[in-house]
């Protein structure tokens, strides 16, 4: 919509203080984003304790390979229709309104895989636990771009990076809570009977309900985004006194302007061009290339090491085999303190870098930053694959690993989020992020397949994420540098007003917006 003048209340929102609702929209978004990745990265803990629930009479005490594959992707199967139908819902019907369905397919879900049963054993409760994580994912597929696009929405631009990145942040939480909760639930069934051993899993599945449904209240009464109201519904008026509410303030409007940028906004043009014309093409095909390639090799290598960090401890020798004599219980403590202390050590620590530096440094340079060193560490762990199998080396492999997680979150997991989120006009940012948030996990499964057929050849499987890092840094100089604009600007929808001092953070555009005590 170039050549329109950028409404009071988006103007507003640019400039706003940061304040209470700020911090209420990244709570509220945040805890979608804890169940999302508590439900995704919690089922690599407990795969082997269903394994020698359900296959205890196979040699090693693990389900056939195909088994194990099965439960871990597919969750990220269900991600991808989820983001794609969702992110295209968002667009056409509201982010609000799409927002309350993922949710509570979420929690339901979530709950129903720790009730899988069946009246036969082994292979039908797995088939009954991976029909309800696919729809899981399903949900958490739809979290994505609808959360991203929400906050993007709401933030202003000075801060928009850091409060997006906030709310991915939890997903570093969500990692965390899911080995302190594997860690207490396998140490409290340490001793118990084979049988009592088929609690674990369905606790640890379960609880990762929690958060979201205590926040279902709270997201319902959420306002649609000003943004999607003034610019896809055609509403300002409603745009303008939703954000009036929220912000505390008295956004007065200019009833000439908005009614001129309604009309614009319902008449056809060029500026109304859709997701497949060739004026998309034009002006936003190569970034659309660039966002779904870079989340692509991302979530190969992200995942892949994350859902089978225990397997590759194994290969190394950090953890003992599956097969070797002992409690499985015992391995599953090792194994999900071994995961918390990465977490606390390398991932949440990255989480905290990229909400720090993300508005000073730029996603463009985080993102090259964060491929870059993701190669150097991998081929940390590749090349002298061999000597970390060495016990006294073991320790340096397990660091090295959270610092390729480290350099991962302050780097391409939380940037690919957020760009997609940027970049896209109103009417298709939902949509765009979905298709974007889908590729990456085409990526995702793509990886922990072949992590999972191919667990003999480890060495030469490190060397394919260089690969894969090698590519997303390529790709990231396709897009464009968002640091400090306006959603409007980046996207050219319509044109900024007058700057308005930023550092004073007082909106009185033309005496149009009125700061009232609250």
């Amino acid at each position: 919509m170039a050549g329109n003048q950028q409404p009071r209340v988006l103007q507003a929102l640019d400039v706003a203080r940061t304040q209470w609702y700020h911090f209420t929209a990244i709570a509220i978004a945040g805890m979608g984003f804890f169940t999302d990745a508590y439900d995704l990265f919690s089922i690599s803990l407990v795969v082997d304790v269903i394994g020698h629930r359900y296959y205890g009479y196979r040699d090693d005490g693990r389900p056939p390979r195909g088994v194990s594959a099965a439960i871990s992707v597919i969750a990220l199967c269900g991600t991808i229709p989820g983001q794609l139908v969702f992110g295209w819902l968002g667009d056409k019907m509201g982010r609000k309104r799409i927002y309350g369905y993922t949710l509570i397919l979420m929690v339901a879900c979530s709950l129903a895989s720790g009730f899988s049963f069946s009246k036969r054993t082994g292979k039908s409760v797995v088939t009954v636990l991976c029909f309800f994580r696919f729809w899981l994912g399903v949900s958490i597929g739809g979290d994505y771009p609808l959360s991203a696009t929400i906050m993007s929405e709401y933030a202003n631009k000075r801060t928009r990076g850091a409060f997006i990145a906030a709310v991915f942040a939890m997903q570093g939480f969500g990692n965390l809570a899911a080995g302190i909760v594997g860690l207490v639930a396998s140490k409290a069934f340490e001793k118990a009977s084979p049988d009592d051993i088929d609690y674990i899993w369905r606790i640890v599945l379960m609880i990762g309900a929690i958060p979201a449904l205590l926040t279902y209240y709270w997201r319902m009464q959420m306002p649609e985004t000003a943004r999607y109201t003034a610019l896809v519904a055609k509403n300002t008026k409603q745009a303008t006194s939703d954000m009036s509410r929220v912000l505390g303030m008295h956004i007065v409007p200019n009833e000439e302007e908005e009614a001129a940028l309604d009309h614009q906004l319902v008449g056809e043009g060029d500026d109304q061009y859709g997701l497949f014309s060739t004026e998309f093409r034009r002006r936003h095909g190569i970034h659309l290339i660039g966002t779904t390639v870079c989340w692509f090799v991302l979530d190969v290598t992200f995942y892949s090491l994350n859902l089978f960090m225990q397997n590759i401890f194994t290969v190394v020798g950090v953890l003992p085999s599956p097969d070797e004599p002992g409690n499985q219980v015992r391995r599953m403590i090792r194994a999900t303190g071994l995961h918390t202390a990465v977490a606390l050590g390398g991932t949440l620590p990255g989480y905290f870098f990229a909400v720090a530096f993300i508005d000073r440094i730029g996603r463009i340079k985080i993102q090259l930053l964060g491929f870059t060193m993701m190669t150097v560490f991998t081929l940390c762990l590749a090349i002298p694959y061999d000597q970390w199998r060495e016990p006294k080396n073991r320790v340096g492999f397990v660091i090295m690993y959270g610092f390729t997680f480290l350099f991962a979150n302050f780097g391409p997991n939380t940037t690919t989020f957020i760009l997609p989120a940027e970049i896209f006009p109103a009417r298709l940012r939902s949509t765009c992020h979905g298709i974007s948030g889908a590729v990456g996990k085409v990526g995702a499964i793509l990886g922990v397949l072949a992590f999972s057929l191919m667990d003999a050849h480890f060495k030469a499987l490190l060397f394919v994420l260089v690969g894969c890092n090698l590519v997303g840094i390529v790709f990231t100089l396709l897009l464009p540098e968002t640091k400090g604009k306006s959603l409007e600007e980046i996207t050219g929808e319509t044109e900024e007003r007058q700057p308005i001092d930023d550092k004073a953070a007082v909106v009185n555009a033309a005496q149009g917006v009125h700061a009232v005590s609250i």
